[in-house]
């Protein structure tokens, strides 16, 4: 590097007010500056390993400094390059590198020793099990990516990285397995990353938003992944792993609406066991969303479906309630809502007891004072607790929309709103696809292998991989 331009990029680094640390070591046929920001990097490491053996050879070096030189001869750096792209050092200084300047060679040294605060692995807390690997993903990307090689050791694990977001280049890795996973997806998933311009990317949730096939579909056509097992059992299925800087929950694609019924404990407990708890998962969406609507519709519109005894005996329940059904199940349903919504603000130490305290006592002035049904609040009651019971959190939120519209249509039209409604639901589930796999496999289009393969997650039985994914090895136990 001639002296003019040093001096050059020297000052404009300098002068750019970005509160870059610089340090100046003297050689004797030159001088070397380094230029990092002292929060990103490992400060131990850059006195020990790149300054103290810089110092060292200072005076004993009878040539002009090389960067080649440098890093192979004298400093202590296991992740280190050189670069020439005099453009990309203010950028490669901002992602917490550290830039070493020649006043003898065009050329610079580019050091890796980044050390970025992050919190230890934890425990899961939106995908809990009573069985299994208890460690799951952190905001930190090479801890999360660690976790899994650590579980994926093969060849064939790609990891595609990119740089989202104008100003905040957030890294964003993309893993598959080569041999298994679709190219289509893959490439599809690839080209929307690459795609977004927007000035920074803070969390997995906002990625999704930019890669989903139709940003008006209320339900969710990526999954989220928390646990590093989970996300091994995925790409051995042939699926695609995302995972952004500064997020705890991985995206993953495709994801067909069955899928959000999994649980971990389907993997690792009996077969049979797996089987009755889905079947009790499908049974609580129906009944989170319908409870309220079926109350209303019987109470309101079609009381003749019931037996006599229990007719009179609900309208006696109902002689001293002033309000109709619908603003009865609209009550309490946004009492229900409150009460979800303040248990996720409040601290955790007193969130059990908010819950307790707000829905007994609620509950029962509500009753007290005539307001409601003691029916309808045990409808509304189960209703809210069979909405937990769904393992995926993103599956839960579309449906609680649903359930409110769904109690309007009945409201006003009895069972006829209600079969209109969830109809114009199941139109809507059949035509969405998740990056090209239909989002109602493989119960529309109907697969006998698939079908099977839903009810019972059993891996000794289930020799081949999902047929609707179109993997290129779609054998996965010989």
């Amino acid at each position: 590097m001639k002296k003019n331009d040093f001096n050059a990029i020297v000052e404009s680094l300098q002068s750019n007010q970005m509160n870059f640390t610089e340090r100046t070591i003297p050689f004797r046929f030159g001088t070397i500056k380094l230029f990092f920001i002292m929060q990103l990097i490992d400060r131990a490491s850059l006195a020990e390993n790149i300054i103290k053996p810089l110092m060292l050879h200072s005076s004993l070096l009878d040539e002009p400094v090389r960067a080649q030189l440098i890093i192979n001869s004298i400093i202590y750096a296991d992740d280190c390059k050189i670069g020439s792209d005099l453009a990309k050092i203010e950028e490669l200084v901002l992602s917490g590198m550290v830039v070493m300047l020649f006043s003898t060679d065009k050329q610079y040294a580019v050091i890796n020793i980044k050390k970025v605060e992050k919190r230890s692995v934890p425990t899961p807390q939106v995908s809990y099990t009573l069985r299994g690997p208890q460690d799951c993903f952190t905001e930190n990307l090479d801890s999360n990516l660690s976790l899994v090689r650590y579980r994926v050791k093969d060849k064939n694990l790609r990891i595609q990285n990119f740089d989202v977001g104008v100003r905040s280049k957030s890294r964003v890795a993309v893993l598959y397995l080569q041999d298994v996973a679709n190219d289509t997806v893959v490439g599809e998933v690839q080209k929307r990353i690459e795609s977004i311009d927007v000035d920074g990317i803070g969390e997995s949730g906002e990625l999704q938003n930019f890669l989903l096939n139709k940003k008006m579909k209320l339900f969710p056509q990526m999954g989220i992944v928390e646990r590093s097992d989970m996300a091994a059992h995925s790409l051995y299925e042939g699926k695609v792993l995302v995972l952004v800087e500064g997020s705890g929950l991985a995206l993953l694609a495709p994801k067909t609406f069955s899928e959000f019924f999994y649980s971990c404990d389907d993997r690792y407990d009996n077969k049979y066991f797996g089987l009755f708890m889905r079947i009790l998962r499908y049974l609580a969406m129906i009944i989170a969303v319908t409870a309220s609507s079926l109350f209303i519709a019987v109470t309101s519109f079609h009381t003749d479906i019931l037996p006599t005894n229990y007719a009179i005996l609900l309208s006696e329940m109902r002689v001293n309630v002033p309000f109709n059904a619908l603003l009865g199940a609209l009550f309490l349903e946004f009492l229900s809502e409150l009460i979800r919504e303040a248990l996720l603000r409040v601290p955790k130490q007193i969130g059990p007891a908010i819950g307790i305290v707000g829905a007994i006592v609620i509950g029962q002035a509500a009753i007290a004072a005539g307001i409601v049904s003691p029916l309808l609040l045990i409808l509304v009651a189960t209703s809210l607790l069979a909405s937990f019971a769904i393992p995926d959190n993103t599956l839960i939120n579309p449906f609680r929309i649903i359930k409110l519209i769904l109690i309007l249509f009945t409201g006003f039209m009895g069972f006829y709103g209600f079969t209109i409604f969830l109809t114009f639901v199941l139109f809507e589930l059949v035509s969405i696809n998740s990056f090209g796999v239909p989002y109602m496999a493989p119960f529309a289009p109907f697969n006998l292998y698939d079908f099977k393969r839903t009810l019972i997650n059993d891996t000794t039985e289930n020799p081949k991989r999902p047929e609707y994914l179109r993997n290129k090895d779609k054998i996965r136990m010989k």
